[in-house]
């Protein structure tokens, strides 16, 4: 199955999937992906966060969680 993505998706499941069950702090993933933009707009990464589940649904066996008070993880295998 083939998932189109933006190049700002592609960049933030390629950084999960480098660390997958892992818990990705919300400052690595704003600094990664929009440090090089200069800009850093608080709700932007929900927003792409919530994009990227909607089209990661069809596989119940990746996730992407809420780690409460500190961030994201890729949860895989569940």
């Amino acid at each position: 199955m083939n998932i189109d993505l933006t190049r700002t998706e592609t960049r933030l499941l390629l950084i999960f999937a480098l660390s997958p069950n892992e818990t990705i702090e919300r400052s690595r993933l704003q600094k990664e992906i929009w440090e090089d933009k200069g800009v850093i707009v608080g709700r932007s990464l929900d927003i792409f966060i919530s994009k990227l589940r909607k089209k990661l649904e069809f596989d119940p066996s990746v996730q992407i969680v809420v780690v409460r008070g500190k961030g994201y993880k890729l949860q895989i295998g569940t």
